[in-house]
């Protein structure tokens, strides 16, 4: 009982880790120069090294009656406001220039992406109506309005097939991939939107539609900080565009090269997972991410690792320069899903 009680609670306060980023991106932003790459460098060099030197944490101790781990869920949204806000009070008052800014929307971008991304998944995944807004809240900051309507509507219902624009296929290398999952998600939730709208006897193409009316607003938004200062428009825009593309990024490893038929129930096999500590607890257990697919409304810190899915050869982190090179993805990812694809026919036979 002890015993259990006290994995539940290094678990609950593990994911402090998920405020790191962001903590160094406000560090970062405010003291520009080369201090606007910190966030940068912790994550590509300080998290990368521990996520190759550090080994797999696969304990599934239980988990309940703790808070501790909602309440870092709720502290995404000031963070990730924070760090977006002090990049365009750097930007505007000068504090941020030249390289120093390109630092600083790249840092940004990472804590808007590993933490606000990660959270507004987990939140749109909640019952409750004020989470699933506040989880659309974040990607509006990130300036994405399609995830929430793919993701639950489309890529669940059909991951690791052909149907699913978010799920990798063999052989497929990221700058691919990226393209036509950007095109296909959000050109499938405009017309589930539309369609949606039609049932109800709306306008399929008017501002009921949530990719119409987002991006009208994320575009006013722009307008308005363009108008303010031509850079502020820039740096919101491209920390957005880089928080999204690791959003494609994470899409891209989580099912690579892995397939389901189309009527077949989601398998622990049909997802990639990652035990990396930090992977885990920085990123909300995202790196869990087989259970989520198996049971997508189990709250992340109640998510369990499976001896019988697929295992990446490194955390989140520490991936990302590999897939950057797709011949070295290639070289470290086929030989695991080919072993992974004997070891089940041998335990079939």
């Amino acid at each position: 009982m002890n015993e259990n009680h006290d994995n539940n609670s290094l678990r609950a306060y593990a994911y402090v880790l998920t405020l790191v980023p962001g903590l160094i991106t406000l560090w970062g932003n405010t003291m520009g120069g080369t201090w606007a790459w910190s966030n940068v460098i912790f994550i590509l060099v300080v998290v990368n090294t521990l996520e190759w030197i550090l080994g797999q944490q696969r304990n599934n101790d239980s988990f309940s009656g703790n808070s501790m781990p909602d309440l870092f869920l709720w502290l995404a949204i000031p963070l990730v406001l924070s760090g977006i806000g002090t990049l365009l009070w750097g930007t505007y008052t000068g504090v941020l220039y030249g390289s120093g800014l390109i630092g600083a929307i790249l840092a940004t971008g990472f804590s808007s992406g590993s933490m606000g991304i990660v959270a507004a998944h987990e939140m749109i995944h909640r019952k409750k109506s004020f989470m699933k807004r506040s989880g659309d809240f974040l990607l509006f900051m990130v300036m994405n309005s399609y995830f929430a309507i793919d993701h639950l509507r489309v890529h669940h219902k059909h991951v690791a097939t052909a149907l699913d624009h978010a799920s990798a296929k063999y052989g497929e290398h990221f700058y691919l991939f990226m393209t036509r999952s950007l095109k296909g998600q959000f050109v499938q939730s405009f017309n589930l939107e539309a369609e949606r709208l039609r049932k109800t006897d709306r306008a399929p193409h008017g501002f009921g539609n949530t990719i119409i009316r987002n991006t009208i607003l994320q575009l006013l938004l722009v307008t308005i900080l363009g108008l303010i200062h031509p850079m502020l428009g820039l740096a919101f825009v491209g920390q957005a565009i880089f928080a999204c593309i690791l959003l494609e990024y994470t899409n891209y490893i989580e099912h690579y090269g892995l397939e389901r038929g189309e009527n077949e129930r989601v398998k622990a096999h049909h997802s990639w997972q990652s035990d990396k500590p930090f992977s885990r607890f920085m990123l909300y257990d995202l790196s869990r991410h087989a259970d989520h697919h198996m049971y997508g409304g189990k709250p992340f810190y109640q998510l369990r690792t499976h001896d019988d899915g697929p295992t990446l050869p490194g955390g989140y982190a520490g991936l990302i320069i590999p897939v950057l090179i797709p011949p070295l993805w290639f070289a470290m990812i086929h030989p695991r899903i080919k072993a992974f694809h004997a070891s089940k026919q041998l335990t079939a036979a």
